[in-house]
């Protein structure tokens, strides 16, 4: 009796004759008179079979309106008529109002027999579902019908404390996903959802009314077997894009993806061709046997799918993994257990077959859940992660603003100086001109021509098709070779190959650059050299420059005259550079110049002490 009221076992039709059925009592024995056998057409009650009837006398032996309830185990549709009033009870009926929670459970047809009110009770069964059957007649009173449902009730406690905690974990995950949805706004997060919610609904649609409830499908019993496939079917929909959505398979496995997407669409697929199917034929039995084929095919398409992420070790995929052999060792215990005790007839003792699958079920909803959790921790990581290297950015943006405004105030000063004081010596040469006209025109030319080229260098120097230290090198020796062959003066220029691998900063090349055109011009106009040598080359950790003549030298201990000298010293010191000057009467002049690499990034400091013109 305890299987018939609970579904755990999918009881199989009663094939047997029911000429006639033991019909048997609880609590009627006093109050009315009944046969002890129901009298039948002589058929059986299966799937897919025509309705079996079955009658039988009762008689009210007391002054008082009595109430009797008829079951019959798990029977579709029970009918009964009775003095010319019908009444209907069983598994697919909807639940009338006012009906009782032991009613519910029972599934049971009410009588109601007047004051010494007696006839003939006429019954018809019919069974669709092969999930249930015919396993005797009782009539119950009201007392009797609560003092069983109290005693089924006590009796599997556990069982049903285990069936409340089942279905309040899944409506309270059901409400935990949404609401992290809500915050986050992640498609997996939604697919989780309707996930858990078909599955909550597929086993409620099993025990709603073996737990006495009225929510759904007590008042809409043909979903039941409209929806029972689907409720198996479309999970897997749910789980493939779950599964998608979670291991960002689009992005990360294009190839597996391919196939999850031709998967999604034959789930789809077969789920409006299985609704179609028991709409168009209400044949659980032919749905069954396709569903069977269909299984299969989804369990070797899984076993593949688990085998090809099983190539891929990472943290995500093995909560996926842990979940679904979880859930597949439940579901196999169950369908096994099932198939020996049901089909093979073999009593193994377990009696709560479906707890296999359930309980494989709460397990991959922890591991889903965890592995939700670890990839939100993820990204929680990666929102850090960015957020410094965001900073950084910003720091990185702000030491290039204040450089780029270093830069403009550099060369601001420099056109001030080069401007200001040439044209301060083209004043006072004008005024030379008023008395020496050729000596005052030809300086104004020169200085005038000065100009130029220093207004010249500042231009090239900030154009950003210069930017590469290749092209600084190309202008010093194209400056260098016009110089060198005006004067007859023979030259070697040699550059390291590969010269554009290193990276100045701007204000670096142009401090370079007029180093070596100070060396080049000061050797020209006061070296008297007949040869000349320009190296450039560099290491991993410095560039060195050079630029070496054999002309009459000068004494390097003496203070030096003019700007020049102390200008190149300012230059190399701004870069933290080490510039020496060698030189003796007689023996020539060499001028090196080594750039650290590493302090090439350093910020320069000519902000703070303005270049002397």
């Amino acid at each position: 009796m305890r299987r018939v009221l609970l579904f755990l076992l999918a009881l199989g039709p009663a094939l047997t004759s029911m000429a006639q059925t033991r019909l048997r009592t609880r609590g009627l024995d006093t109050v009315v008179t009944v046969d002890s056998v129901a009298r039948g057409n002589g058929d059986s009650l299966g799937v897919g079979r025509k309705a079996v009837e079955l009658s039988f006398f009762l008689k009210n032996n007391t002054a008082d309106t009595q109430a009797v309830f008829i079951h019959c185990g798990i029977v579709d549709f029970i009918d009964a008529w009775w003095n010319g009033v019908h009444t209907h009870g069983g598994n697919l009926y909807p639940v009338q109002r006012g009906r009782s929670q032991a009613e519910r459970a029972f599934m049971t047809a009410p009588l109601r027999l007047l004051p010494g009110e007696k006839g003939m009770v006429r019954l018809r069964l019919r069974q669709v579902d092969p999930n249930g059957g015919f396993s005797g007649l009782w009539l119950y009173s009201t007392d009797a019908l609560n003092a069983a449902w109290a005693e089924e009730y006590q009796e599997n406690h556990a069982y049903y404390a285990f069936e409340w905690i089942f279905q309040g974990f899944l409506v309270f995950q059901l409400l935990y996903v949404l609401f992290q949805w809500v915050l986050l706004k992640r498609k997996e997060y939604l697919y989780y959802f309707c996930y858990v919610g078909v599955v909550a609904l597929y086993f409620l649609s099993k025990f709603e009314s073996a737990l006495g409830l009225a929510l759904l499908f007590s008042h809409f019993p043909l979903l039941k077997i409209y929806l029972a496939k689907t409720l198996l079917i479309f999970p897997y929909f749910l789980y493939t894009c779950f599964v998608q959505s979670f291991l960002d398979i689009p992005n990360r496995y294009p190839a597996l993806n391919r196939w999850i997407v031709w998967i999604e669409r034959f789930l789809l697929a077969y789920t409006v061709f299985d609704l179609a199917l028991i709409l168009a034929t209400f044949n659980p039995r032919l749905q069954a046997t396709f569903f069977t084929f269909i299984l299969l095919t989804l369990f070797l398409l899984s076993t593949s799918f688990i085998v090809y992420l099983l190539r891929h070790r990472e943290t995500l995929t093995w909560y996926i993994l842990t979940g679904s052999f979880v859930v597949g060792i439940g579901n196999l215990l169950g369908q096994v257990f099932t198939y020996i005790q049901i089909y093979r007839g073999i009593d193994l003792g377990i009696e709560y077959i479906l707890v296999f699958p359930q309980v494989g079920i709460l397990l991959e909803i922890l591991c889903f859940t965890a592995g939700l959790g670890h990839k939100n921790q993820l990204a929680e990581e990666e929102k850090l992660r960015s957020q410094e290297r965001l900073i950084e950015q910003l720091r990185a943006n702000e030491v290039l603003q204040n450089r780029m405004q270093h830069i403009r105030n550099k060369i601001a000063q420099d056109l001030h100086d080069d401007i200001g004081s040439t044209l301060s010596s083209i004043s006072i040469l004008s005024d030379l001109a008023l008395n020496d006209r050729d000596r005052g025109l030809s300086e104004i030319k020169d200085s005038a021509i000065l100009l130029m080229e220093r207004m010249d260098d500042i231009v090239w120097s900030i154009n950003p098709r210069n930017d590469s230290l290749e092209n600084l090198l190309m202008r010093v020796r194209h400056f260098a070779t016009t110089l060198f062959e005006a004067r007859g003066i023979e030259y070697d220029i040699s550059i390291q190959r590969n010269i554009d691998e290193l990276r100045l900063p701007m204000e670096f090349r142009q401090h370079v650059y007029l180093i070596l055109k100070e060396a080049i011009n000061n050797l020209v106009k006061y070296a008297g050299a007949s040869h000349a040598t320009i190296h450039v080359g560099f290491d991993a950790a410095v560039m060195n420059l050079s630029v070496t003549d054999d002309g009459r030298g000068f004494d390097a201990g003496s203070p030096p005259e003019g700007n020049g000298v102390p200008g190149m010293r300012r230059r190399a010191e701004l870069m933290g550079a080490d510039l020496r000057i060698r030189s003796s009467e007689g023996g020539g002049t060499s001028v090196g110049l080594r750039v650290a690499l590493d302090k090439s990034d350093a910020v320069d400091k000519s902000d703070k002490h303005p270049m002397p013109g």
